[in-house]
């Protein structure tokens, strides 16, 4: 009788969804832990567009943060636009926030008006009332999902499937990433998880991508007679998109 086949840990993971994200991270270019923070990023905000402008959980978000940073106002605007909204969606969910703002300007309004006086008098300036909106709501969503992605590469950082995946991909993980899975080799719970192995990698596609920066600049000598490859062309892109990644949280 045959010994019951056991499933190892790193098996089953391959059937989960960050292994099936981080494949389909890299067969685009670019950093892959940043391409699904985009992903995560466009789904959640057409999520809360489409299907939860009047849940309360998201509402109450709204209004402790006092709408939505600068960046995810203008992707919340051109969101709008990709569901062939009027600008319904939005103007729902401000409209209680724009009263609660309106009751809250007109008691710091008034605060003002009473510590020029309370100043003169006393010499002795109160609390100014103001509010702090903190972290906007959706870039604390999207810290969760970048942890979870960026665990998920150090997860798998020692497969030898992943990392074959990764080598003949046209991705190269960022700066930023890149340094925050150095990080997590320090650290005692992940230590034990995270292999060079990726990093190794990170280094041979920096410096393929540092020689066609090289030719690139070479090439544009006025005697230099020969044709640009498409790597070539694209290095520069390539070396910002590095250094800054495409998504900064």
């Amino acid at each position: 009788m045959s010994e019951p086949f056991i499933e190892d840990e790193m098996t089953r993971a391959k059937r989960g969804i960050t292994w099936i994200r981080l494949e389909e991270a890299l067969r685009g270019t670019g950093c892959p832990v940043c391409t699904e923070i985009e992903r995560t990023e466009k789904h959640y905000l057409e999520g809360m567009l489409y299907e939860y402008v009047l849940d309360p959980g998201v509402r109450k978000k709204l209004h402790q943060q006092h709408g939505f940073c600068t960046r995810h106002a203008k992707l919340a605007l051109a969101t709008e636009l990709t569901l062939k909204s009027d600008g319904l969606h939005l103007a729902t969910m401000f409209e209680t926030v724009m009263d609660e703002h309106l009751q809250l300007l007109e008691k710091q309004a008034k605060r003002v008006r009473e510590s020029k006086e309370v100043t003169t008098k006393r010499k002795r300036k109160p609390p100014s009332g103001a509010v702090d909106a903190g972290e906007c709501f959706v870039c604390a969503f999207l810290k969760e999902s970048e942890n979870i992605a960026l665990h998920g590469l150090v997860y798998f950082s020692d497969d030898g499937e992943f990392i074959e995946a990764y080598r003949r991909s046209r991705t190269v993980i960022c700066f930023r990433h890149t340094q925050m899975v150095v990080q997590e080799a320090a650290d005692p719970i992940w230590a034990g998880k995270t292999s060079a192995r990726v990093l190794d990698v990170t280094l041979e596609k920096m410096n393929r991508m540092k020689v066609d920066l090289s030719n690139f600049i070479k090439k544009h000598d006025y005697q230099s007679d020969h044709d640009y490859t498409r790597d070539e062309l694209d290095s520069y892109l390539d070396v910002v998109n590095f250094f800054s990644g495409q998504m900064r949280l």
